[in-house]
């Protein structure tokens, strides 16, 4: 019977949503706070949890098997000297909602939907489209696809980035990281959905801002890692951008008196993209458990070398 510790503010929420779910018996314990009496809970063989506190109680158990991350991101674990383990993270489960996110944002900037909402006299100026236009998605991953499919039904066309210029279902063409300036050319649209790696690091810079269309627009729903900030401010306050959306920062929340905030060209959205549901994140590691359990091959599986 497998010893389960569960971390985190939401941990007993997903106990509950766990012990109804029929699964095989385990030794299961809830803590919201690692520092209380974690230790007393030994021979741990799987994690679940946040992975600020998963890297916290990491080095006090010495027979842990799995870890499974209740977050998309898992770059502290990654970065763990530990690595003795098998770790998942949560997939398949954000797309729906970044693809709301993404062409809500499009579609309220070419629009003009929040100008529109404020105005108080009539303005009969026509507004743009998106029909005809080009996006370029950064991540053709799960999360990616789902947006390319969306960008699709609007008559977009679509680039994908990835890490090997693979094609991808849903992109039109893609490109590898080290064409990333390639791949922006004469783009209408731009959106990074990258994992946090040493290849993502610094990407969107002011080559890749120069090769799209003037007046394009930059969404970030990623990791912030891939944009270098000034090179964003100075597009932004040049023209060459037309707006931008940053939904990830390096320093989170943001200070109230941040220059960011003065920017009225760019809308921060406070890592609010695509809010992690605890049923679905539960329901990854349902899955994962069942095959921990029958020895079967997880789903998931982060590498440690790639870091995602």
């Amino acid at each position: 019977m497998p010893k389960v510790l569960i971390l985190g503010d939401e941990s007993e929420q997903y106990s509950e949503l766990l012990d109804a779910m029929q699964l095989p018996e385990w030794d299961c314990r809830c803590l919201k706070n690692p520092d209380s009496g974690a230790e007393s809970f030994s021979d741990v063989e799987v994690l679940f949890g946040p992975p600020e506190l998963l890297l916290e109680v990491l080095p006090r158990y010495t027979s842990l098997k799995w870890v499974q991350s209740s977050w998309a991101g898992v770059t502290p674990l990654v970065q763990a000297p530990r690595k003795n383990f098998i770790l998942t993270g949560v997939k398949g489960i954000f797309g729906e909602l970044m693809r709301e996110y993404v062409l809500g944002w499009l579609l309220a900037l070419e629009r003009n939907i929040p100008l529109r909402a404020q105005a108080n006299s009539w303005q009969p100026a026509l507004d743009s489209s998106l029909l005809g236009k080009s996006l370029g998605i950064m991540g053709t991953g799960s999360i990616g696809c789902a947006v390319a499919q969306a960008a699709n039904s609007f008559g977009l066309k679509v680039r994908g980035l990835n890490s090997d210029s693979r094609p991808v279902e849903g992109f039109d063409a893609c490109f590898d990281t080290r064409s990333a300036e390639r791949f922006a050319e004469g783009l209408d649209y731009l959106v990074a959905l990258l994992p946090a790696t040493g290849a993502t690091n610094g990407i969107v810079n002011t080559g890749v801002f120069e090769s799209l269309n003037p007046g394009a627009i930059f969404i970030n729903a990623g990791r912030a890692n891939c944009v270098v900030l000034d090179d964003l401010k100075t597009s932004l306050n040049h023209g060459k951008l037309r707006a931008a959306v940053l939904d990830v920062l390096e320093r989170e929340p943001l200070p109230d008196d941040d220059p960011l905030w003065a920017l009225d060209n760019l809308y921060i959205t406070s890592h609010t993209a695509a809010p992690t549901r605890a049923s679905a994140v539960v329901s990854v590691f349902a899955e994962n458990y069942r095959r921990f359990v029958a020895g079967d091959p997880l789903l998931y599986q982060v590498d440690f070398e790639r870091g995602y």
